[in-house]
C-alpha cells in the first residue's frame, strides 16, 4: 500500500492526537516488588551501568510528568499536542507477578488512567489499558471491565508474557476476546528478551524495543493470527521497529520456503500490514515519508513517547516536514487516523 491509494481512516478532526504516551502508577511497584524477576524485565536486566547512572538522574526530573496528570498539560502545549492518549508506563506490565496480584495492580492503574481523562477529559483519552496476561482469564476480564466501565477506548501490552511469545496458542482466546471486542492493542516492548549485547551505549532502548517489536509483530502474522481474525488491529509503536522497513525480506521468504507458508498459505506476510498500525516516532522526515509509502498514510499515527528523554518534541514539525503528502494526509496522521481507530467523538 502507497500514500497514493490510502485513504483517510479517522473524522476530520483538527486535533493533535498523541497515541504514544505513559503515565505511571507509582504505588504498584511496592506491591509488586516481593515477585520481582529481572530477568523477565530485560529492559533494565540488560541496561549497563552508564545508562542506569543516566536513569538515576533523568527520571527525578521527569516524575511529576510521568505520574501526575496536571503537570503533563503545559508539555503538551508546547508540542502542539491536544490529547494524549493515556497508556500505562510499560515498566509496570508486571506479567511475572502471580495473576491476582496482577489483575489488583492492572486494576490500579486503569482506574488511574480513567481518573485522570475523567479530570480533564478535553486533554486525555484512555488509549492503553493494561491486562494480566500471566492469567488469560484475568486478563479478559480487566479488558471487559476497563473498557466497558472505564471507557478504555484499546489495550496495550508488552512483546512477550513473561517468557512467552504473543503468538503462543495459550494467547489465542485473549486475542479471539479482543477481535470481538472491537478494540486495538498498543504493542510496546519492555526491551529485548535476548539483549546480553545489549549492555552498552543504551542499546536495551536503542535497538531492543524496535527488535522486539519487529520479531513480535512478525512471529504474529506468521503464525496466522491475522489471518484467524481479520477485525484484529494491532498499533507498533516506534514507527513498527524494523518491519516496516525491511518487509520485503519477509515476502520473499515466504515464496522461497515452505515452512513459512503452513499457516499463511494465500498470502504474503505483507498482507496483513492492513491490520497493522504504526506511529510516527522515526524521527526522520525521510523514515516517515518510508514508512508512508509503505504503510498508507491512513495506517499512521502521530506519537511521542512522552515523556521521556528518547520522545519526539516536535512531532507536529516532524509531520510537517514529510515532503509529498497533501493536507488531508497530514491531518489524517496528526489526529483523524488515531479519532478514527479510537473512536473519539
Amino acid at each position: 500500500m502507497s500514500s497514493s491509494d490510502a485513504g483517510v481512516l479517522g473524522d476530520t478532526t483538527d486535533r493533535v492526537i498523541d497515541v504514544h504516551c505513559h503515565l505511571a502508577t507509582p504505588q504498584t511497584r511496592e506491591l509488586a516488588a516481593p515477585h520481582a524477576r529481572d530477568e523477565y524485565e530485560p529492559y533494565d536486566y540488560y541496561m549497563g551501568a552508564d545508562s542506569i547512572a543516566h536513569n538515576a538522574e533523568m527520571f527525578p526530573s521527569i516524575r511529576a510528568q510521568l505520574a501526575e496528570p496536571a503537570a503533563r498539560i503545559e508539555y503538551m502545549d508546547r508540542m502542539g499536542v491536544d490529547v494524549q492518549g493515556l497508556a500505562t508506563f510499560v515498566s509496570e506490565y508486571f506479567y511475572w507477578t502471580p495473576g491476582p496480584l496482577g489483575a489488583e495492580l492492572a486494576r490500579m492503574q486503569n482506574d488511574k488512567l480513567a481518573a485522570a481523562v475523567a479530570e480533564y477529559p478535553d486533554r486525555y483519552s484512555f488509549f492503553g489499558a493494561t491486562v494480566p496476561l500471566q492469567d488469560i482469564d484475568l486478563a479478559i476480564a480487566e479488558m471487559d471491565r476497563a473498557v466497558d466501565e472505564l471507557g478504555a477506548k484499546g489495550l496495550q501490552i508488552g512483546g512477550t508474557i513473561d517468557g512467552h511469545n504473543l503468538d503462543e496458542l495459550r494467547f489465542r482466546p485473549f486475542w479471539e476476546a479482543v477481535a470481538a471486542k472491537g478494540v486495538p492493542v498498543i504493542l510496546h516492548p519492555s526491551g529485548y528478551p535476548e539483549g546480553q549485547r545489549f549492555t552498552e551505549y543504551f542499546l536495551t532502548n536503542c535497538i531492543g524495543n524496535p527488535l522486539e517489536t519487529m520479531v513480535a509483530a512478525t512471529r504474529m502474522i506468521f503464525s496466522g493470527l491475522f489471518e484467524e481474525l481479520p477485525n484484529l488491529k494491532l498499533v507498533l509503536l516506534h514507527g513498527g521497529g524494523y518491519l516496516p522497513f525491511y518487509a520485503s525480506r519477509a515476502d520473499h521468504v515466504w515464496e522461497v520456503r515452505p515452512e513459512t507458508r503452513k499457516s499463511i498459505p494465500d498470502h504474503v506476510p505483507s498482507h496483513y500490514v492492513r491490520q497493522l498500525y504504526f506511529d510516527t516516532m522515526v524521527f526522520q522526515p525521510l523514515y516517515l515519508r518510508h514508512l508512508i509509502e509503505v504503510v498508507g498514510s491512513d495506517h499512521v499515527m502521530l506519537g511521542t513517547d512522552y515523556p521521556f528523554d528518547m520522545s519526539e518534541t516536535d512531532p507536529v514539525g516532524l509531520v510537517d516536514s514529510v515532503e509529498g503528502i497533501g493536507d488531508a494526509e497530514r491531518n489524517a496522521i496528526k489526529g483523524g487516523n488515531a479519532a478514527g481507530l479510537f473512536g473519539l467523538s
